[in-house]
């Protein structure tokens, strides 16, 4: 059973040396000493430790795969010191994982400062960005059906008659059940039901554009040609812009300046490494190296 876990085993044991402490289990030049192995049980799924406490069977085997990690860790530094092929592969790897666990480490190190107050100012300079709910409108509309590509003058014309009928009284319901070509529109008596924001995402930007520029509830756009085909649009709600109150966007501009915070950190510490003024570089051998890649001319 416990033969499943061994890939999240190797996840979680670190190939470290032993520290100069109480071994708990030895098979030759390989040991666990007594704080590696709680801190290794430390790691275990709950599943893990409940079977390690409930059967000897399945501990001998967990202490097992915890060696086999281990003798796995001394065999890639053999292979690797081994094989000129791979070497620096294995190296610039274990460099990476280096630099991801020191950048790690310092970023749990970071102490943050209280951003409440600094939020509250954000908010009351940047209300947009913060806390601003866009004008909403809810529409009806009749779609006369074209495809791309299709020819539409004559359809625009129709379209256009229609538009001029709805504009001086006809029934709109009426004209969506004669001439709507978008299915169920008689059903829906040609409601959009969805308040759409300027520029909604999910909606073909010539709707939402043409909704838009109706000034009133109840009145019309002009023609508006979609991929869909031509619309006529009737407004029919608007829900005026607003905005949020700081104890609803509080946690959000927090975590924005925490993070802001956090990333200018980072990046003094990572500018700790870098050249330094004494650094020595033989740009022949650089020159060298990088030859065999230069752009033929």
């Amino acid at each position: 059973m416990l033969k499943c876990l061994f890939s999240a085993l190797l996840l979680v044991v670190p190939a470290l040396p032993a520290m100069a402490q109480n071994i708990v289990v030895q098979d030759g030049e390989f040991a666990l000493t007594e704080s590696e192995l709680a801190y290794l049980v430390s790691r275990w799924t709950q599943q893990m430790r409940d079977s390690a406490i409930g059967d000897d069977g399945d501990r001998l085997e967990l202490l097992n795969l915890s060696l086999a990690n281990k003798k796995l860790a001394a065999e890639a530094e053999n292979i690797a010191e081994q094989d000129p092929d791979v070497t620096w592969q294995y190296r610039l790897g274990l460099e990476a994982y280096q630099r991801d666990f020191a950048l790690r480490w310092y970023r749990d190190q970071v102490e943050v400062p209280d951003f409440t107050e600094l939020a509250q100012e954000q908010y009351t300079l940047n209300r947009d960005k913060y806390a601003l709910i866009p004008e909403r409108r809810i529409s009806s509309h009749i779609l006369f059906s074209a495809p791309p590509g299709v020819v539409r003058d004559d359809l625009l014309v129709k379209a256009q008659g229609v538009l001029d009928q709805l504009r001086e009284g006809a029934d709109f319901v009426e004209m969506v059940e004669t001439y709507s070509g978008e299915p169920g529109a008689a059903e829906k008596q040609g409601k959009f039901d969805r308040w759409l924001k300027f520029g909604e995402i999910g909606v073909t930007p010539p709707y939402t554009e043409g909704l838009f520029t109706i000034e009133k509830i109840g009145d019309y756009s002009e023609l508006v040609q979609t991929e869909f085909g031509i619309h006529i649009i009737r407004l029919d709600g608007i829900q005026e812009q607003s905005y949020k109150s700081f104890e609803d966007v509080k946690d959000d501009i927090v975590k924005e300046l925490e993070a802001e915070y956090i990333q200018l950190a980072m990046k003094d510490y990572v500018g700790q490494f870098n050249m330094s003024d004494d650094v020595i570089i033989d740009h022949e051998a650089v020159e060298a190296i990088l030859a065999p890649y230069a752009k033929q001319e």
